[in-house]
């Protein structure tokens, strides 16, 4: 059996596109190497992490896709539609997972209330570019901004702690 590798290290990150196109990190969840090398059967902190990023990683591009669309709500409210999708099939995603590691298992639970609070502020956005009411849809994109900020938290926190 081989001993397990020292320290973890970053995969990759993830960046994409707000829905004013402006570069910033989404979702930049950094994916860890496994230390599970020695660890037969041992469900260890790397290796939860990594059941958390994985299926973030993998609804990042269409989430990113689709809020980049948002742009054009007010001539199209439909737009909204894509991101609606993208959210729900992560949630389900995340939400099908279960982990013994406490603290991943609060990173998922952070992460699903983002998605939950992305949705309901999509759906706002869409009523609001239906009604042409360009106040709504203000207030409905401060929320937006506001998520990028809890994003951002979440990310430093799993980062933090799944790196550490």
């Amino acid at each position: 059996m081989a001993p397990p590798i020292p320290h973890a290290r970053p995969r990759r990150q993830i960046r994409a596109r707000d829905a004013r196109g402006h570069g910033r990190p989404l979702l930049a969840i950094t994916l860890v190497v496994g230390l599970a090398h020695g660890a037969v059967g041992c469900d260890n902190r790397v290796s939860q992490c990594n059941r958390l990023i994985d299926p973030v990683t993998r609804h990042t591009g269409a989430l990113a896709a689709s809020i980049g669309k948002l742009g054009e709500i007010q001539n199209d409210p439909s737009v909204t539609d894509g991101v609606i999708a993208a959210i729900e099939a992560a949630k389900n995603d995340i939400a099908a997972l279960e982990f013994d590691d406490p603290k991943v298992a609060e990173f998922a639970k952070q992460y699903l209330v983002l998605l939950a609070t992305a949705d309901s502020v999509t759906r706002a956005m869409a009523a609001a570019a239906k009604a042409n009411d360009g106040d709504a849809l203000g207030r409905a994109s401060t929320e937006a901004d506001a998520l990028v900020a809890l994003e951002a938290s979440i990310v430093d926190g799993v980062n933090a702690y799944c790196q550490g």
